[in-house]
């Protein structure tokens, strides 16, 4: 028999990715401040903020938790009769435990908009230097797909229900919920992963071109951003397949955010590991290495 996955298992799995996602942010900020002594950018800001939303994500879990919903699934007979509550998907739903997964709704949908801007923050410092024309228009573009995406996002999950927000932590039976609503799950999907591969699409573009040149890094970072794509395209197809396990979306909507932090991370750390570069020869400098047939190679 499979064994069914509890509301520990999902908080033991989620604190260890995000422990190990912050890990990274910090090794992050550590080569930005004090190995290349250099003031953050906005990439680290919104990379900061990435991880600020991750660990409201897993706060609005944990309470959840507390709460009892990730263990204890009775039948709606019973829980019907109950004054201060409603049900949802079968699973009883305190007037407080549907506020908090509508807040988490924020943190998941419209905070994964941030690792990604973080990721085009960094791309705009990398090519300041020696960007083209058409690669600034290009970043322009891409920068306003993603704005737009993820407002989209935001007003969808505010407003689906309508203008009086509070009917989505209504007790009465029946009432809307975005946080079980098909259609804007199905719409933030798409926003979401058509922005992934814009994303991560540039500098594999710029490597097809010539522009930058492989490197280990670089690999490792095209691993991390493919498992990143994999994780929310698996969260997608468990939800809408069915798997059994009610709780699984909770670590793997956890594993996509530790994942994508990581992949914004990565980039910044060869400092770490290449003991030639030791601080940038101006405070307002980026990490940038152009060798003598004028191509780029990521940092």
């Amino acid at each position: 028999m499979a064994h069914f996955i509890d509301g520990k298992d999902v908080m033991i799995s989620e604190w260890i990715l995000l422990i190990v996602a912050l890990v990274f942010v910090a090794l992050r900020v550590y080569t930005r401040l004090l190995r290349l002594r250099q003031r953050p950018d906005w990439s680290d800001y919104l990379l900061l903020a990435s991880a600020g939303i991750a660990l409201g994500l897993i706060i609005c879990d944990t309470l959840t938790y507390q709460m009892g919903v990730l263990d204890e699934y009775e039948t709606s007979e019973r829980l019907s009769k109950g004054p201060t509550g409603h049900i949802m998907n079968g699973t009883w739903l305190t007037n407080d435990c549907s506020q908090i997964s509508f807040a988490s709704n924020y943190f998941y949908d419209f905070g994964m908009g941030f690792p990604k801007l973080s990721m085009l923050a960094f791309y705009w410092a990398f090519f300041r230097s020696s960007i083209s024309s058409g690669m600034r228009k290009t970043l322009y573009g891409i920068t306003a797909f993603v704005c737009m995406c993820y407002l989209t996002i935001l007003f969808d999950d505010t407003f689906f229900c309508g203008k009086n927000v509070s009917v989505q932590w209504s007790q009465e039976e029946g009432a809307c919920s975005v946080f079980y609503a098909p259609e804007p799950f199905i719409l933030n999907f798409t926003l979401n992963l058509a922005c992934y591969l814009v994303v991560y699409a540039i500098p594999l573009i710029l490597l097809i071109q010539g522009v930058l040149q492989s490197s280990t890094g670089l690999a490792v970072t095209f691993v991390f951003g493919t498992l990143t794509i994999f994780t929310t395209v698996v969260r997608f197809a468990c939800l809408k397949i069915g798997t059994g396990q009610e709780n699984l979306v909770y670590p793997l909507s956890m594993l996509e955010m530790a994942l994508a932090i990581t992949v914004v991370s990565l980039p910044g750390l060869k400092p770490l590991v290449d003991r030639r570069i030791r601080r940038a020869p101006s405070i307002d400098e980026e990490t940038v290495h152009v060798n003598d047939d004028n191509k780029g190679q990521l940092h």
